[in-house]
């Protein structure tokens, strides 16, 4: 598929597309038609890979961590040890950030709860 095409099916903005080729993060097949800008050809792998960016992304992960994975990855539906222990590392990573965000929602709600009615006793503290 081209390119515009294929940002809307990985819902990427074709400047993120041109960004990812350009990081090596995709690699299209470039037609043979297009004169000084030949076609950029884009397959399914190169969706997965997308998608992959994407998830990456929401991790939190640089496009630096995110190129290191996908070169890790087969891509050929068998996941090995290196991957397994990648995607663990990340796991035990929202774990903690889960945690940090609890403590964060909790003090939010007791600073909403002071500013409603400070005559409650001093403000909450700030989380450590």
């Amino acid at each position: 598929m081209m390119i515009a095409a294929f940002a809307r099916e990985s819902r990427l903005s074709v400047d993120a597309v041109r960004l990812y080729v350009r990081r090596g993060l995709l690699h299209p097949e470039v037609g043979t038609k297009g004169g000084s800008r030949p076609y950029q050809i884009f397959s399914a792998l190169d969706l997965e890979k997308a998608r992959i960016i994407r998830a990456g992304q929401a991790l939190g992960l640089s496009l630096k961590e995110i190129g290191a994975f996908i070169s890790k990855r087969a891509f050929d539906g068998e996941e090995d040890d290196v991957v397994i222990s990648f995607l663990a590392e990340q796991r035990d990573r929202l774990t903690g950030r889960i945690s940090e965000l609890e403590k964060l929602v909790s003090f939010v709600d007791a600073k909403i709860a002071w500013l409603r009615n400070p005559s409650v006793g001093p403000s909450p503290p700030y989380p450590q």
